[in-house]
């Protein structure tokens, strides 16, 4: 259940403010300030051990920091821990589900979890299935599943709430290549739905084509060594397009375009969010037109410089 629109700084809805965590005399998150705004997808970077776990399960209300805190539409969680849980979805690495229920029993015992029930929990079972596509797996027992429908299961298990912010640990991890596309689809809709989406992965490259931001942690500080300005290149940054298409062109279609395209460009799509990379306009320009010529409908587009885009 969302709650009323308060936001934390400059309208973010989740904010972390100088937030450092320990484990023991290791500090494991160093000071990190972090803020993500309604429909927006920021994907968390870095090794394993970089501290991006840690950071999201101060957010779920998992764990408390040492130093900082954490604001979700300005609320502290220790102000009102029942009101703050309400606002986040929290889908951690390890599946919480149980293999003996099917996708609906599970469903249902999560939002009983969060206080719902008769009507409204009815709806949001309906809602949420639907936005996942599960409505044809509901009595599936979920030790059945495959590790791609299981993630949404886990998904749909942190959404059934409808929080404000939605927090995911490695979604992605050991799932096929066809698996992550369709999954990623999925999370980039509930961005667009207006979600606050924040995705923890060790792997930046395949987020890179729907996340609106990315911030890398290393040996938990945020984004020091992207923002090092004497490793930027003195020249100007690549331009970066993204676009929502109306439908998923075939992929024999988006491999003739990519033969076609000028040296340099890439080319990326995930359901249906394009992404295009180019070093100059000229050549975006070309790309672009490339793609309406073989009638690749847009809904909307933006073009941004890589270096805004792609950092925090």
């Amino acid at each position: 259940m969302r709650g009323p629109d308060m936001r934390g700084p400059d309208g973010a809805v989740l904010v972390w403010e100088e937030v450092s965590i320990r484990y023991g005399s290791c500090r494991v998150v160093d000071g990190v300030s972090l803020a993500v705004h309604s429909g927006e997808l920021v994907a968390l970077t870095g090794p394993n051990g970089s501290g991006k776990s840690t950071l999201l399960s101060v957010a779920a209300g998992v764990r408390e920091a040492d130093a900082g805190r954490v604001l979700v539409r300005g609320l502290e969680r220790k102000a009102d821990p029942v009101a703050y849980a309400r606002q986040v979805g929290w889908s951690p690495q390890q599946c919480g589900l149980y293999d003996e229920l099917t996708v609906e029993e599970n469903l249902r015992f999560f939002g009983r979890l969060q206080g719902l029930g008769g009507n409204r929990l009815h709806q949001n079972l309906q809602r949420v299935m639907g936005q996942l596509g599960l409505g044809s797996r509901r009595r599936q027992r979920v030790g059945t599943l495959s590790g791609g429908w299981k993630q949404r299961v886990n998904i749909a298990a942190a959404l059934v709430h409808n929080p404000s912010v939605l927090l995911l640990d490695e979604p992605t991890s050991g799932l096929d290549a066809e698996s992550r596309e369709r999954l990623l689809a999925d999370i980039s809709r509930l961005r667009d739905e207006g979600c606050a989406v924040v995705l923890a992965t060790h792997q930046g490259d395949e987020v890179a084509a729907v996340a609106d931001r990315v911030a890398q942690l290393h040996k938990g500080r945020l984004g020091e060594s992207a923002r090092d300005p004497s490793r930027q290149p003195s020249i100007s940054p690549p331009l970066l397009l993204y676009g929502q298409l109306r439908h998923p062109p075939p992929r024999f279609l988006l491999r003739l375009v990519r033969q076609r395209l000028p040296h340099g460009v890439e080319l990326e799509l995930i359901g249906r969010r394009l992404r295009l990379r180019a070093e100059t306009a000229e050549s975006l320009g070309y790309a672009l037109a490339e793609l309406l010529r073989e009638g690749v409908a847009f809904e909307s587009y933006r073009t941004v410089a890589s270096s805004a885009a792609r950092l925090a």
